[in-house]
């Protein structure tokens, strides 16, 4: 008893010493001061908010009679929206017997399920989708179980009638008199022969198909009898009883389909438009996966979104704002198709408030010469629209597209009075050379070096230029090209 009592004023103690940052104070969930979210109820069930409201689960305080002393309860969490649930132990050392509303935020607290912002949604519908605990099971029995499930059944006060609807008392439709959840029907004949009944909500989504006899789902490996298995995966035991009909079949006498829908229902799952719903949170979280891959795919991409800088248009005017330019694709903006990747490279949009004060966009064209430069970690990085020579693939593709467009916006890496280095976006050993006596700008290492040293003679026009004097390949040998052309060949 001695020992009882110490290892009570211990777990006591810590409770006291270490429960510090949660408060609870008129179902005001607090956390360092800040409201977090919102709980309702008393022991065993509470309701939890998020503090917009947008979000509730219950939490259900469980335990078993005659357990030995100082044996913690477990919890069973909910999504009332979508009937799933799941359980989990008390493991956080902040338990307390006289505070259970606060005990629970611990424990979600300490599993990410609770965080600074309320609820965390993405975790608990993890959860809720993952392998049920099972503590009831360990902690009940299989028997306890389905006893659990059948109160909740009864609380449904189910019924079925000739055409296979399925009603409960606890039906919420927008006409109060319907009491209609949901639909079974027998699938005759079933794919093996044997007897086999579908269930489904009031949109026709399917919850739960049961097999009689050696049933094979998609996606389970493992045969069904006398088992239903849900849209989620999860298997639940329903016995086959053929003693409702015996003077001739009737639905509504049929005692195996009552037996299905209420371990249905009993284990979570309450039809009406649950199909609906998990579908419309599997859509949203498709959205949510789909914007965040794009977002990563640009900020990894040459492409330039909404930086601010300005644009020179081929009249030398000059309009300021935020700038975005495409130089490639990003694979998940297109669900379908295929991009024209002839376009990438040759416009840039400029957003800019005109002199009525109202928002406008304009695009500026490669193939005319604009210039724009972008803010970069505190530098200046500038781009010009330019035609080029010496590059055989860009013109193959600008023929294939029947654009005959040769031009592109390249980034500048040096420039002095019209001496220009410039690069392609998407490939930093690609060099360009322009000199101000010519309009396009020269390809450094696109062709063969003997087409190489071919272009340039044309293109620089100096019989002194010596070629094998110069590395085209790096920008400090362009650089040493340009000086020297300046020095010996332009005057």
């Amino acid at each position: 008893m001695r020992n009882y009592f110490l290892t009570l004023f211990i777990l006591l103690y810590t409770v006291c010493v270490s429960a510090q940052k949660i408060k609870i104070e008129k179902g005001e969930i607090k956390l360092d001061e800040k409201t977090v979210g919102y709980i309702e109820g008393k022991k065993p069930i509470f309701t939890i908010y998020n503090v917009d409201k947008s979000y509730v689960i219950t939490a259900e305080i469980k335990s078993v009679s005659n357990e030995p002393s100082l044996t913690l309860p477990w919890i069973e969490i909910k999504d009332e929206a979508t009937g799933k649930w799941n359980e989990l132990d008390f493991k956080s050392r902040k338990f307390s017997a006289s505070n259970y509303d606060r005990s629970i935020i611990y424990e979600l607290l300490d599993r990410n399920y609770f965080t600074a912002e309320g609820l965390n949604k993405d975790e608990i519908d993890k959860f809720l989708d993952s392998e049920s605990a099972g503590i009831s099971a360990k902690r009940l029995g299989k028997q306890n179980v389905i006893d659990q499930a059948n109160k909740i059944a009864d609380t449904y006060q189910l019924s079925i009638d000739d055409a296979g609807t399925i009603y409960s008392m606890k039906a919420q439709n927008q006409d109060p008199l319907d009491k209609r959840i949901g639909y079974i029907k027998v699938i005759s004949p079933a794919t093996n022969g044997e007897l086999q009944y579908e269930v489904v909500d009031l949109d026709n989504y399917r919850i739960a198909t049961w097999f009689a006899k050696a049933g094979m789902a998609s996606g389970y490996d493992k045969l069904l009898n006398q088992e239903l298995i849900t849209f989620d995966k999860k298997v639940f035991k329903a016995a086959f009883d053929n003693h409702g009909n015996p003077m001739g079949y009737k639905m509504s006498k049929d005692i195996t389909a009552m037996n299905i829908v209420r371990v249905l229902v009993g284990n979570g799952y309450p039809l009406q438009h649950q199909g609906l719903v998990l579908v419309q949170a599997k859509v949203e979280k498709q959205a949510q996966a789909s914007a965040e891959k794009i977002i990563a795919e640009r900020s990894n991409s040459a492409n330039i979104y909404e930086k601010n800088g300005y644009v020179i248009n081929e009249k030398g005017e000059k309009k300021s704002g935020p700038i975005t330019a495409e130089f490639e694709s990003i694979k998940s903006e297109y669900s379908s198709g295929t991009p024209d990747m002839t376009s990438y490279g040759k416009t840039v949009t400029l957003k800019f408030t005109n002199e009525k004060g109202r928002e406008k966009t304009e695009n500026f064209k490669s193939k005319s010469g604009t210039r724009f430069c972008i803010e970069k970690s505190g530098q200046e990085e500038c781009y010009l629209g330019l035609k080029t020579i010496g590059n055989t693939m860009a013109a193959a593709g600008s023929l294939n597209s029947l654009s005959f467009d040769f031009s592109s916006f390249y980034k500048i890496l040096y420039e002095e009075n019209g001496y220009m280095i410039l690069v392609d976006p998407l490939l930093s050993s690609d060099f360009i050379i322009k000199i101000p006596t010519q309009e396009k700008g020269l390809y450094a290492n696109k062709s063969s070096n003997d087409k190489l040293k071919k272009n340039v003679a044309e293109y620089l026009k100096c019989d002194s230029f010596v070629f094998e004097n110069y590395d085209f390949k790096t920008l400090e040998g362009l650089i040493k090209v340009l000086e020297d052309y300046k020095n010996n060949c332009s005057k």
